[in-house]
């Protein structure tokens, strides 16, 4: 039987002879283009994932007493704005300008020019806290910025930031 089998092959045409091979090439191609979509996907997560905040670094004030003088307008502030002499928002525009100047003169942040945005890519959580408490009522009217209402905790966050830096 197997000379018949041979025979019988030999009598068919060509095209019914043998599977038709792919070219390797293609297998090449679809590999790279795995590969590709790998290295698409690892660059999107490396160039898109949350930058961490670096430390901040401390600077050696001139002025000892620094820390004192801040927390002596802290009190003058809270005073003027207790009494009346000055409105909350006043004082809100105050006690960022006073924390801004004591981080500006212990670290290295040039805290005084710096918004928001680059508060919370360069500054401690705890800075950061401070700022944005601050800026609403800092920037809008009264009724808006609910300024009387976030004083008095906008003051404990000043005093605590700045008495814990040293």
């Amino acid at each position: 039987m197997p000379a018949a089998a041979e025979l019988m092959l030999a009598e068919l045409p060509k095209e019914f002879n043998d599977p038709v091979a792919y070219g390797d090439r293609w297998i090449w191609l679809a590999l790279l283009g795995l590969v590709a979509v790998g290295l698409y996907y690892l660059a999107v997560v490396w160039f898109t994932r949350e930058q961490s905040v670096p430390g901040i670094a401390w600077v050696a004030t001139d002025s000892p007493g620094a820390q004192q003088e801040h927390l002596d307008r802290i009190d003058r502030i809270e005073a003027d704005v207790r009494s009346g002499h000055a409105t909350a928002r006043d004082g809100h525009q105050q006690l960022s300008e006073t924390v801004r100047s004591y981080v500006g003169l212990v670290t290295h942040l040039p805290a005084p020019t710096m918004t928001l945005a680059d508060f919370r890519r360069q500054s401690s959580r705890q800075l950061t806290e401070a700022i944005e408490l601050m800026y609403p009522p800092e920037f809008a009217p009264d009724e808006v910025g609910e300024a009387q209402e976030r004083f008095a905790e906008a003051v404990a966050h000043a005093r605590r930031l700045v008495s814990s830096w040293s």
